[in-house]
């Protein structure tokens, strides 16, 4: 029995080394796929062919996942797998998804789905504005200036309390707002105190002048100007309130779930204006989201732009610091936002892309979903709508004397949306096509595709515009020559990297390194399933094991289940016991005392008796019976 017990034991540490070395080779190792950049590439055809390569791979599959679905049907309009999926994924008690616990970030996403193809999105907006959260931890300000920078007094009254201030010729204040305000040190604006975050404040000066809100996340830290800056004429009345919020789930802001929603809200006509405090105060909290993306597509802003701009790597794709996602995902976001600009990097992410094709025409290995975010991002066409959702082919982009920009850009420029046209992402159709004032005109200088601004970047009519800096050469590793997307290197970073040892780079003393992906998900539920279908085995091997040595035998040596007649021969001369003597022992005819013994001879005397052999015919005969 104990050799029966080790024997368990050695084969469980086996089968237990098996699952393991099973899981550790089914790690996901991926290689960022390429093939060789043309100097000219036809921008339409590879698009083609990637829309190709996505229907191919979405085909009639009832295997895709929520998020393929969701990017198949931005990128491809109506797909009745991928809409079964999503359907399928809504909650049975509310307009969210998944099922499984529904997300702020998946639901804004099938919300811009139903949004693209015709379908009512009047509960989605219902129950992502339920998640609202008001924000108390900013620090917030109140700015007042002259419009012609001259002095000027000023009333300051909230509640019943109303306290007049002076404006200097410096624009420095001076005098006492009440308890609820406080004249910073540099004397340019008032911060308010918590305890009056809820109040109303209205402003009204002897001369023209602005009012606004600025807010920081925390005294000292970088001072963000509020979307909304309110003018009237001189003793007019102007009104500041705070209202910030963010979207939370659970107890808890959630930051890429607003982003996504903030989107979406946007573009079904929302007022999203509360949310930007919360999005640009904490961006530099959240660099994985890739926040400047959103936040430009919402509400513009150079700062935005040259930030995005900035961000693109080696002139060619964008992967936001600590990104969640992939370097396909984030340059989707970028090209999503600077779609309908004449930025060069807009280009270049475009060429990048097109050079990383895979055989078929799609992304990442034919992934579904970054496939279906580059097209919609980079190439969106016009989609034909859910059936009987009253959705049908939209044209894209809006006719030549409108302009797709964000909402936000299109009211500031005195514009409106145009219904029934469709436009990429949170974009709409605007009733005026906003112009951009030149490079030259805002003083700025344009920088070539190998040269990097060292100063800020702003949108232009000419594309992307340097100012307050020089143009430099730009510091590009040498792609290598290889069957994946890899560059040339002194030595590869172990932990991410892979040496390629078929790339080509041009100086010797270089190796071509290509990214590394490897994720493991622990020992599955497959090679579980395995081991303790071996365990069971096991044991039913110990229960019946001396039918199966039986049955062994019985192969073995092709044992009959009759009985075995037995030869018996005339016993030998007994021994000093009784018992016939051993045949060693026993004399043979013709021995000789001194010599070489004759050989032995065979003799018919009984067989030498073989317990196992015994036990095992016996064994036999009892089970013919």
């Amino acid at each position: 029995m104990k050799k029966e017990i080790v024997g368990v034991l050695l084969i469980l540490v086996f089968a237990m080394s098996f699952v393991i070395a099973a899981d550790n080779t089914t790690t996901n190792v991926t290689y960022q796929s390429s093939s060789t950049t043309t100097t000219a590439v036809d921008t339409t055809t590879s698009a083609d062919r990637a829309y190709k390569c996505l229907e191919d791979q979405v085909g009639t599959r009832t295997d895709l996942s929520l998020q393929d679905a969701i990017f198949v049907e931005l990128a491809l309009g109506y797909k009745q797998n991928a809409d079964d999926k999503i359907e399928s994924e809504r909650s049975s008690s509310a307009a969210c998804w998944p099922k499984a616990g529904c997300t702020l970030r998946d639901t804004a996403l099938v919300g811009l789905v139903y949004n693209r193809l015709g379908k009512d999105t009047q509960e989605i907006e219902n129950w992502i504005i339920a998640r609202n959260a008001t924000l108390t931890d900013l620090t917030w300000y109140l700015e007042t200036d002259i419009t012609k920078h001259i002095p000027a007094s000023c009333n300051i009254k909230y509640d019943s309390t109303e306290r007049r201030i002076t404006i200097g010729e410096d624009m420095k204040l001076s005098g006492d707002p009440g308890i609820c305000l406080d004249i910073i040190p540099s004397g340019y604006w008032m911060s308010i105190r918590p305890s009056c975050y809820n109040k109303i404040f209205q402003v009204s000066c002897t001369e023209d002048f602005i009012s606004t809100l600025l807010y920081s996340k925390n005294i000292g830290e970088t001072i963000y100007v509020s979307s909304s800056t309110h003018s009237a004429a001189s003793l007019g009345t102007t009104s500041e309130q705070i209202n910030a919020k963010c979207l939370k789930t659970g107890s808890g802001c959630d930051y890429e779930g607003t982003l996504w929603s903030t989107l979406f809200l946007q573009k079904t006509g929302n007022e999203i204006s509360y949310y930007l405090p919360y999005l640009v105060a904490l961006s530099s909290d959240n660099p994985q989201y890739f926040p400047s993306a959103f936040i430009y597509i919402i509400a513009g802003g150079e700062d935005q732009y040259n930030n995005i701009v900035q961000a693109q790597k080696q002139s060619r794709y964008w992967e936001a610091p600590g990104s969640r996602y992939n370097r396909y995902y984030d340059t989707s976001l970028a090209m999503l936002s600077l779609y309908g600009s004449s930025a060069n990097e807009l280009e270049g992410a475009k060429s990048y892309l097109i050079s990383t094709q895979t055989d078929k025409g799609c992304w990442n290995n034919n992934n579904i979903r970054d496939t279906a975010f580059i097209l919609y991002a980079g190439w969106p066409k016009d989609v034909q709508g859910a059936p009987g959702s009253g959705g049908s082919s939209t044209t894209f982009p809006c006719e030549p004397s409108k302009s797709c920009e964000s909402l936000f850009a299109c009211s500031n420029a005195g514009g409106n949306e145009i219904p029934g046209f469709a436009c990429s992402g949170a974009k709409v159709c605007c009733s005026v096509k906003i112009q951009q004032q030149s490079c030259q005109a805002q003083g700025g200088i344009e920088c070539s595709s190998d040269q990097e601004c060292g100063g800020r970047v702003v949108s232009s009519s000419d594309g992307s515009c340097c100012l307050d800096g020089a143009c430099t050469a730009r510091q590009i590793e040498e792609t290598c020559i290889s069957s994946y997307d890899g560059v040339c290197k002194s030595t590869c970073t172990a932990s991410t990297e892979s040496e390629e040892s078929g790339g080509v780079c041009s100086d010797g003393e270089k190796v071509c390194c290509v990214k590394v992906t490897t994720t493991s998900s622990g020992i599955s539920w497959f090679w579980i399933i395995i081991l303790l279908i071996l365990i069971a085995l096991v044991v039913l091997a110990i229960i019946y094991r001396d039918k199966l040595r039986v049955v062994w035998y019985k192969y073995k040596s092709n044992a009959s289940s009759t009985p075995v007649k037995r030869q018996v021969s005339p016993p030998g001369p007994p021994s000093p016991m009784g018992r016939p003597m051993p045949m060693q022992q026993r004399p043979f005819p013709g021995m000789r005392p001194m010599g070489r013994p004759m050989p032995p001879q065979r003799t018919m005397g009984k067989p030498i008796k073989d317990n196992d052999m015994d036990e095992t015919l016996k064994k036999l005969r009892d089970m013919s019976k």
